[in-house]
């Protein structure tokens, strides 16, 4: 007897499932090819890239393109800017994206698994990125604008750069907002490394590649009014020969793979991922709740020739404005797309002057857009008011309406009078960060409570 409970106890004296440490669960390269998969579906999760990022800049940004019409009211105060730190929306979007930066902080942390040296560099490349582009979209939704006031001193987002003590039980867990610039400085040297890990890989197939590393440091670098850099960078995107536009406007959208002109996009099918998109954008017909309309304001941008207006916008059955980018539930949201970079590198020499940085000037660049648009032909030598324009219509509600506000220093005038640096178009620290957190008291944006 005393043998056999012996021999229980022994079996019995296992550790928890929930306090297994990250030694024994990434002890293996398998394990962190795995935990890199799951970044990509925390990436794809409908409060980040599966959604709420873009809708978000687009109810904060609109001026005169869309209403919301919903029932929710955190989405509908975003809307109408009368967000509270405790709006629930801008909480789950700042915590999903910490959680899809931590995910990426442990494989960073364990590469030693990995021993194939080209293997360590693909995945550390695709952590890079993944941790890049959440910081740039963290540093735009919850920070100053870059051109506002001086980066350097202004709050941006706190960076926590190794994987975080999740119960918050040690100090270390603590961390104050790091500046503006110090986050810049983060994703690009992140993006930078992504960039020069991937370069010498084939293609990719759904996963970042140094292609998409390339085309978000363009992103960037447009936000901080660094035209020479974004040029070069979007340049180097097109030049590459690896995208390319596809014929007809209504093919970018709503596929379940990728397109030719998908630079990178979050992939979403009937057994992973979620479309918020199409569930706010798309009609009742399209299961969707059609919470998000267009305004006839922003259809009046369009020629009656335009294709963007005849297969991106429909009417449902109760003539209701939609958008038809994002009809299929199952379909991937493209994330940049090569029609931005021709736009960026467009918007780019335009304002930086000088030798124009590729083979195209900013007028051959819009009239390829138009082009494939079947629109009329673009201007020989566009205005900066022509090229945002452009970036309206073909861009709309794919997440660039703030941010195009604010590095253009334009004004909305859709709900009242909103100066682009406006505080209320800067979303608030979620306050049950700042409760949590003690190295966040006092550091709440301004016009928040």
């Amino acid at each position: 007897m005393v043998i056999i409970l012996v021999g229980c106890s022994q079996e019995l004296d296992i550790e928890p499932s929930d306090s297994v440490t990250e030694a024994q669960a990434l002890d293996s390269e398998e394990a962190v090819q795995s935990l890199l998969v799951g970044a990509y579906d925390r990436m794809a999760d409908d409060d980040v890239y599966g959604g709420w990022i873009q809708m978000t800049s687009d109810l904060l940004g609109t001026n005169f393109d869309i209403t919301w019409n919903g029932t929710f009211s955190d989405p509908g105060d975003v809307y109408a800017k009368t967000i509270s730190s405790n709006n629930a929306q801008a909480e789950v979007t700042w915590t999903e994206i910490y959680e899809t930066i931590n995910v990426a902080n442990i494989i960073l942390a364990n590469l030693t698994v990995v021993s194939d040296e080209e293997e360590r560099n693909r995945i550390e490349g695709e952590a890079k990125f993944i941790r890049g582009a959440m910081y740039f979209e963290l540093v735009r939704l919850f920070a100053k604008d870059w051109s506002d006031g001086n980066p350097a001193s202004n709050l941006g987002v706190p960076l926590k750069l190794a994987p975080t003590d999740l119960n918050y039980t040690s100090s270390g867990s603590f961390i104050a907002r790091n500046t503006v610039a110090e986050v810049y400085t983060q994703v690009f040297n992140d993006l930078n490394t992504a960039e020069s890990l991937l370069a010498d890989l084939d293609g990719n197939g759904f996963y970042a590649t140094t292609w998409a590393a390339k085309a978000m440091l363009a992103r960037v670098y447009m936000q901080q009014h660094n035209y020479e850099q974004a040029r070069i960078k979007a340049n180097e995107v097109i030049e590459s020969g690896a995208f390319s536009l596809v014929d007809r406007i209504d093919r970018a959208f709503n596929q379940a793979n990728n397109s030719v002109e998908d630079i990178f996009a979050v992939q979403i099918t009937n057994q992973d991922g979620e479309n918020a998109l199409q569930t706010f954008y798309a009609a009742t017909s399209f299961n969707g709740r059609r919470d998000i309309r267009i305004r006839p304001e922003y259809e009046e941008l369009f020629e009656e020739e335009d294709e963007r207006l005849q297969y991106l916008i429909y009417f449902d059955v109760s003539g209701r404005r939609l958008s038809g980018k994002y009809k299929d539930q199952y379909a991937n949201i493209g994330i940049i797309r090569l029609a931005e970079m021709y736009l960026i590198r467009a918007e780019a020499n335009l304002l930086a002057g000088g030798t124009q940085v590729g083979s195209n000037t900013p007028g051959d660049d819009l009239q390829l857009i138009r082009a494939r648009a079947k629109a009329s032909d673009a201007p020989v030598n566009p205005t900066l008011e022509d090229i945002l324009l452009e970036r309206k219509r073909e861009l709309g509600f794919e997440g660039h309406f703030i941010h195009d506000i604010r590095r253009s220093e334009s004004t909305i005038e859709q709900l009242g009078t909103f100066e682009w640096n406006d505080d209320l178009l800067v979303l608030p620290i979620p306050q049950r960060e700042v409760d949590a957190n003690p190295a966040l008291k006092g550091q709440q944006n301004p016009g928040y409570n």
